[in-house]
């Protein structure tokens, strides 16, 4: 299989990417640090501050799960959380209710080790209010809050997004126990 090679463009946007890289990083250093005790409390794992995954247009960072936030152990279950930008990647195309459109901030919880598909009626019907269901992903809950909602000013969007992600992942770590065995 060839790999598509850059072209001017796309070394263009690696110039303007690293000279945004580290404000990116202290934005998910930030977030990191808000959500290190909820992340410890749900006994997490392996964590990454961040990397890129073209496939689905998004920065993230993430974490494993272990009981009882992983709902089974038939598989590696992940918290991530990071930055979506929708025109970059194919993924997650599949969402009930969709994501938005726009470059979004998101929360995604899934697993890798047991097969992808649509999730059950009895999940959907359970799921806590603003998170989507995902299918075909390895994630199969994603929450999403558009950029445009969050304020310009970098110190309170940085300080918003830490604030946002933490109340997904703590809705997360009061869900997820009651999947075990659905």
């Amino acid at each position: 299989m060839h790999k598509a090679m850059p072209d001017a463009h796309d070394l263009l946007a690696a110039e303007r990417f690293l000279a945004a890289e580290a404000r990116i990083g202290a934005l998910f250093e930030q977030t990191e640090e808000a959500i290190a005790p909820l992340l410890r409390s749900m006994r997490a794992t392996g964590r990454t501050t961040y990397v890129t995954d073209p496939e689905r247009g998004v920065i993230w960072g993430h974490a494993f799960l272990r009981p009882p936030y992983a709902p089974s152990v038939d598989a590696e279950w992940f918290v991530g959380w990071g930055l979506r930008f929708p025109d970059g990647g194919s993924g997650w195309n599949g969402t009930d209710p969709r994501l938005p459109t726009t470059p979004h901030a998101i929360v995604a919880v899934g697993a890798s080790g047991t097969p992808t598909g649509s999730p059950s009626p009895m999940l959907r019907a359970r799921l806590p209010r603003g998170w989507s269901a995902v299918s075909g992903e390895a994630a199969f809950l994603a929450a999403s809050q558009p950029l445009l909602e969050l304020p310009a000013e970098p110190d309170a969007l940085a300080a918003a997004l830490a604030g946002w992600t933490f109340e997904r992942i703590g809705e997360l770590s009061a869900f997820l126990p009651s999947l075990a065995g659905a």
